[in-house]
């Protein structure tokens, strides 16, 4: 399957501005890392310059993106679906697996992947959840159902239940993080978001079971802000458990994105966040949609193996 290759025009605001920055602005989502190694290996300049971070903007410049094949072995691993309904099913994510091709991945994503198996190239996500959370993920079969899968989430009608092992021992049985989430602006990592400023943001937490030094928490958040649970339990003290971009030093998560490490190894930790979407509810589709998928049994083993001398 090939792909073609992004064009990005020089307007007359980007006259002047160093390639990596526009390069940011163009493409969020990718830390400072990554735009680095995307100018060094695959960035192609309309005009006579070295392709560089630095490099200056010029007038009617045309900066390209070349798309470059990746060797992919494809993975043998069935995506369980756990509901269908009328143009749309539930599946239950592994953790992992990007619901979407990215740089590094193209074939070996959630939605390539349930193509292939249900022998549908129209299916379609409705919704996101991260790389490394695992859980209850909603996919339609055609451009309708999709925009209306995407307004119930965009409207707050999807009632949404996850399940995160938290570090640290939580007090309180229940209660609520109302804080603001908004992108962290004094961070090396550009995809991470933090607390305080921002979008007004609401998640409701109980505890379902504590262990030596962490708790199973039942997470309801009532607002979709990206990475909302994960930036309020870092705001309030108690990250995810294996969480590698809250509540921990930037560096952790640029050397796992570099390929360099991953430091969860080193320190006999889980290799995943643990936060799983737990139950996905939306009144407004046809005949009701109520989708639940089981706590993964790594979840309660590590709930009871950490103890407060082994923050990992």
């Amino acid at each position: 399957m090939s792909e073609p290759t992004t064009v990005y025009p020089v307007g007359r605001t980007d006259v002047g501005k160093r390639l990596d920055r526009f390069l940011q602005e163009k493409i969020p989502r990718l830390s400072r890392n990554r735009i680095q190694e995307m100018i060094r290996d695959r960035v192609v300049l309309s005009w006579d310059a070295r392709v560089r971070p630095a490099t200056v903007l010029v007038p009617g410049g045309v900066v390209r993106i070349e798309y470059v094949p990746l060797p992919e072995t494809l993975l043998e691993q069935e995506i369980p679906v756990l509901m269908r309904g009328d143009g749309w099913l539930a599946v239950d994510k592994p953790a992992g697996i990007p619901v979407h091709p990215v740089n590094t991945v193209r074939e070996n994503t959630v939605i390539r992947m349930l193509r292939r198996q249900e022998g549908c190239e129209d299916l379609r996500l409705a919704h996101r959840l991260d790389r490394e959370t695992s859980g209850v993920l909603l996919v339609a079969d055609n451009p309708d159902t999709a925009r209306t899968l995407s307004l119930a989430f965009e409207n707050r009608e999807a009632g949404k239940e996850y399940v995160a092992v938290v570090r640290g021992v939580l007090g309180e049985d229940r209660g609520t993080i109302d804080l603001p989430v908004g992108k962290a602006c004094n961070s090396e990592v550009f995809v991470r978001q933090a607390a305080g400023a921002g979008a007004p943001s609401e998640t409701v937490w109980q505890v379902e079971a504590r262990g030596p030094g962490a708790t199973l928490l039942r997470l309801f958040p009532r607002t979709g802000r990206r990475h909302q649970i994960r930036v309020h339990l870092e705001a309030i003290g108690f990250p995810v458990l294996g969480d590698l971009l809250y509540g921990r030093p930037d560096q952790d998560y640029l050397d796992l994105v570099s390929g360099l490490r991953d430091p969860r190894k080193e320190e006999g930790g889980p290799d995943r966040q643990l936060l799983h979407c737990a139950r996905l509810r939306i009144e407004s589709v046809a005949g009701g949609l109520d989708c639940s998928s089981p706590v993964p049994d790594l979840f309660h083993q590590c709930l009871q193996r950490v103890s407060p001398s082994n923050w990992l």
